[in-house]
């Protein structure tokens, strides 16, 4: 699904901020941070809905929905600029005042298109389930997790003591560390979904509560850490004029609740429902939290829902893939042919291949089990230390071989459970690889089922970003040209050719290979043969896709921007001439000065 940079750039980045305590003013500032900069009035949207009778007879009857009015605050365009400061200068260098006035639209557009989101979840047309809230509960204890794991840094950075491994702890990401493997019935016929297993409310694993687990000082840490975070939120939303007299009210509840409930459970019992999602009037938790980060992560799943529904029913007619296809495999034999140089460059690139000249490619999968930050610094201490600068060039390779391979048997391991490190399962590198040859060996003959696997392997144990969502895997060249360099780590190519060279497709290297990025698990995914492609043939011995599939999603791509395009320029345009006010003279100071 494509991102249109209208919703590209969400309100999730301010959840960070004014979770984080990122300060862009001073207290003088804040009287002409007050000022609303726009405005989107309330207004009615009618939606026709088909209702059908006892009978199945269809009528048509509109819904009305009516808006309520939004307004944006000098302090919310700041907070939005700074926040996505990176995005925004790369688009707009040292126009300034062009940053601000697109900003001050998105703000506008944001709202305008999660009004059209609510009036379509309203009268049914957007499924908005368990499935959903689901995903924004995950997303909010995403940020929990990341800001409490700021805080116990900052306590050990404190006590002179070594900082825990995060991700990324500058910034909080709503989404997992590592993707989630999607179903592999996701696109299966409505009659198949409705036999899919209902999906239940989701709640915190009690693994990840802050104070429950590890020895006496890992527990007390994780108490210190949640003290320090239920004073950190309750800070952010103590003076924040933004806050309407509900959700004060709500929110002062929340803190009277969370302090009752330390005294008589424990701070430890906060952790599970200081996220709670859906807001509930039987709960008095959740309030704050949803202020700092839910509503802006709610908004964008709102807007996502929005996109599917506005692009579901493109469709791409089976003779344009076919079209495709007879031109794109008449140019490349016609190409290819001539020019092995050409082949070359298509192969490295995204080029659907549908003829192959020769066989010089061939494809591998693998497990990246990673060195630790440590790990790696010390391998490159090593690699400069005095001990072995003088040696003989093989001599110091050998050197440097022994040490990387002494610290991969150091490596700690965690399977990823719903896209994160599963820490209460620390594994080795041979325990690791013992289960995934244990999972393989007994598929050698299947290279369908090897392969899907494979694939369910590197969704339990990859740390490869590049790895995920790859059905082919890695493409390797198997002989270079003269002077032509390497394309991978030397290590990994080698071990890429030697499988080739020894193993069938479907099987699972027999060695550690071991790169400075860690150990890799490799996998000889599938070969290539010469001449031409079938349309319907599949890509991968995995049958998860076929070339139809590949050359219809281009195609369908562009209609479904074309589609978001039209709705673009009627419904969110429209509305914005109509029902929004910006008052650029109250922020043109931001450029001004």
């Amino acid at each position: 699904m494509f991102k249109r940079i209208v919703v590209g750039i969400l309100t999730v980045a301010l959840s960070a901020c004014m979770l984080l305590g990122c300060s862009f003013f001073s207290h003088d500032d804040e009287r002409d941070l007050q000022q609303v900069i726009a405005r989107v009035n309330a207004y009615e949207i009618k939606n026709s809905v088909i209702i059908k009778d006892d009978d199945g007879d269809q009528t048509s009857n509109d819904v009305t929905y009516t808006t309520e009015e939004k307004v944006v605050y000098k302090r919310d365009l700041v907070e939005y600029v700074n926040s996505n400061a990176s995005d925004l200068s790369s688009s707009f260098g040292t126009d300034i005042e062009g940053l601000y006035r697109y900003a001050a639209d998105m703000l506008v557009n944001i709202e305008i298109v999660n009004n059209e989101a609510d009036a379509l979840i309203d009268c049914g047309k957007i499924e908005w389930g368990v499935e959903q809230t689901n995903a924004i509960k995950r997303n909010i204890y995403s940020v929990i997790d990341n800001t409490i794991t700021t805080i116990k840094n900052e306590i050990l950075t404190g006590r002179g003591q070594e900082s825990i491994s995060s991700d990324d702890d500058s910034t909080v990401s709503t989404d997992t560390t590592y993707p989630v493997k999607p179903d592999a019935d996701d696109d299966a016929d409505d009659d198949a979904d409705s036999n899919k297993t209902e999906e239940k409310p989701w709640t915190p694993d009690t693994v990840k509560w802050p104070g429950l687990h590890g020895d006496n000082d890992e527990q007390s840490l994780g108490r210190e850490a949640m003290r320090r975070f239920i004073a950190l939120i309750e800070d952010r939303v103590k003076d924040d004029f933004r806050i309407t007299g509900a959700e004060r009210t709500n929110i002062d509840n929340e803190i009277k609740a969370i302090n009752e409930l330390i005294d008589t459970k424990g701070i430890v019992n906060v952790y599970p429902v200081i996220g709670t999602y859906p807001l509930s009037s039987d709960s008095p938790f959740g309030y704050i939290m949803y202020y700092l980060s839910g509503k802006s992560i709610e908004r964008s799943q709102k807007i996502s829902s929005l996109q599917t529904y506005i692009t579901e029913s493109v469709t791409v007619d089976t003779a344009e893939v076919v079209n495709r296809y007879t031109t794109l495999v008449n140019e490349q034999k016609t190409q290819f042919t001539e020019s092995v140089a050409a082949f070359d460059t298509a192969m490295s690139g995204d080029t659907a291949v549908l003829y192959y000249p020769n066989t010089n490619y061939f494809y591998v999968k693998h497990i990246l089990l990673p060195f630790s930050d440590e790990q790696k610094a010390a391998l490159a201490e090593f690699t400069e230390s005095p001990q072995i600068e003088n040696l003989q060039q093989d001599e110091k390779t050998a050197k440097v071989n022994e040490y990387r391979a002494r610290l991969a048997d150091a490596i700690v391991c965690y399977p990823h459970e719903n896209g994160e490190d599963d820490l209460s399962r620390p594994m080795s590198v041979d325990e690791v690889m013992a289960h995934v040859n244990s999972v393989m060996r007994p598929l050698a003959a299947n290279v369908k089922r090897a392969d899907t696997a494979f694939d369910d392997l590197i969704y339990l144990y990859n740390t490869d970003p590049g790895a995920f969502d790859n059905n082919k895997g890695y493409v390797v060249k198997y002989k270079l040209n003269d002077g032509e360099k390497e394309t991978y780590k030397q290590e990994f190519a080698d071990a890429a050719r030697a499988m080739r060279d020894n193993i069938q497709v479907g099987q699972v290297y027999s060695e550690k290979v071991i790169t400075d990025y860690g150990v890799h698990i490799m996998y000889l995914a599938s070969t290539t043969k010469v001449g031409e492609v079938s349309l319907y043939d599949y890509t991968t011995p995995g049958e998860l896709e076929t070339y139809y599939d590949v050359l219809q999603e281009p195609i369908r791509t562009a209609r479904e921007k074309a589609a978001y395009t039209t709705w673009e320029n009627n419904i969110l345009a429209y509305n914005y001439k109509n029902n929004a006010t910006l008052y650029v003279d109250r922020f043109s100071n931001l450029w001004d000065d």
